[in-house]
């Protein structure tokens, strides 16, 4: 560049109506860098820049410094010769926007190279406008407000794009807080639940029971005594004797809702004592298949599993209208998984989007809390795959001292005996 190379000066037109656009985007507080090898090209862009209220202004002769700059300082806007010794302009432009991207402040190419090819090639390298020598200063400092303009304006958007994006981010935490929050209180509520179930089914086993036993001993000896010499009394005796086994059975069936004397048995007693009840209630084919070998759960886990296991055939009853059912336990790289296998009708797994299904909701947040998962598959048709994985550990079947396997463990369940 050289000095006569510029044409028209402040007085030539009116002046470009700097920063009025946006209050919050004033061009003349913008960083411009100029790089030109010429040094009394830097000093006139630098006058006039200056006169027309641009303060923040650095220069470069040597383009090998461009990028070091770029690095340091955050630039507005770049005005850039193309004919530079040590390296053209184009290939300055190429390695800018191969470093910076998107960070990189608008390129506008200010040289007396008027050639339709070389304009071609620097705009596609990226330059953002392009202006030949000579040139109108006044249409010079209209372009370069434009680009910074619209640098300020990415800019601010950047910068109101990372407050959402940080507000998106603790909303999202708190969010995530809340429901771990809520999931804590809804297992501690169910661990108070179960804990209130053992103690109110222990006190109806051992409380009501005990005077449910001390009555039918009375009806038999009230039968003994009096029975044989009047007719009469025996048959209203044998109808309380009715009533009475009637209460027991009802007695017993309450306290086994409330809390299956199978699970002071473990895990597997319990499930065998699950499935036989389901068997005898609805008539269904369901089979049981347990691992080898015994499964370590404390208490919390087991009561889990079995809940999962019993909200599963209560839907395959009540909803799938299925004729064999396959439940199985196993143990998985240190997670036992529950599978409930039916051949009922299934369903469009997008219907229950968005419903109430509380059954499913449990299940799966069961076992979410214990941290494993719940998957549920199912196809109209081909029936419906509930699948729950939870951690555990293994343990030797031999190393259980004097457990009970098979039909023995589930008469013991039965039956109500703890095993020692």
């Amino acid at each position: 560049m050289t000095d006569n190379q510029y044409e028209g000066t402040v007085a030539d037109g009116p002046r470009a109506p700097l920063g009025t656009a946006d209050a919050q985007v004033d061009p003349l507080q913008a960083r411009i860098l100029l790089v030109d090898d010429d040094f009394a090209s830097i000093r006139m862009m630098v006058r006039m820049l200056r006169s027309h209220g641009y303060t923040e202004l650095v220069t470069a002769t040597d383009p090998r410094d461009v990028p070091a700059l770029c690095r340091e300082q955050e630039f507005d806007l770049i005005l850039l010769d193309l004919n530079m010794p040590h390296m053209d302009g184009v290939q300055l432009m190429e390695q800018l926007i191969a470093e910076f991207d998107g960070d990189l402040a608008p390129l506008l190419v200010v040289t007396a190279q008027d050639d339709h090819r070389r304009r071609l090639c620097a705009l596609c390298a990226g330059a953002s406008d392009y202006v030949t020598k000579p040139f109108q200063f006044d249409e010079l400092l209209a372009r370069a407000g434009n680009l910074i303009r619209m640098r300020m304006y990415q800019n601010a958007m950047r910068k109101r794009n990372r407050s959402l994006e940080e507000l998106v981010r603790e909303r999202t935490e708190e969010l995530l807080r809340s429901r771990q929050d809520i999931r804590e209180f809804a297992a501690h509520n169910e661990q108070v639940r179960e804990a209130e179930r053992t103690r109110i089914a222990r006190e109806i086993h051992d409380e009501l029971g005990q005077y449910l036993t001390a009555l039918s001993l009375d009806i038999s000896i009230l039968e003994m005594r009096f029975c044989a010499a009047l007719p009469a009394l025996a048959e209203q005796v044998e109808s309380m004797r009715k009533l009475m086994d009637r209460t027991i059975s009802m007695v017993r069936n309450v306290a086994s809702q409330l809390r299956p004397a199978a699970m002071n048995l473990g895990l597997e007693a319990a499930a065998e004592w699950l499935v036989s009840e389901f068997r005898s209630r609805t008539g269904v084919t369901c089979t049981l298949s347990l691992p080898a070998r015994a499964i370590l759960l404390d208490d919390e886990s087991a009561t889990a599993v079995f809940r999962i296991l019993q909200e599963s055939l209560t839907n395959v009853s009540r909803h799938s209208a299925a004729r064999q059912v396959d439940v199985s336990l196993r143990v998985e790289m240190g997670y036992l998984v529950l599978q409930v296998r039916d051949d009922g009708r299934g369903f469009e797994e997008s219907t229950i989007a968005g419903k109430n299904t509380f059954g499913l909701m449990g299940i799966r947040e069961r076992a979410i809390i214990l941290g494993g998962e719940a998957r549920l598959h199912s196809v109209p048709g081909e029936g419906t795959v509930v699948t729950a994985s939870i951690p555990c550990q293994e343990q030797n079947a031999d190393t259980k001292h004097g457990a009970l396997q098979g039909p023995d463990r589930l008469l013991a369940a039965k039956s109500g005996r703890r095993h020692p």
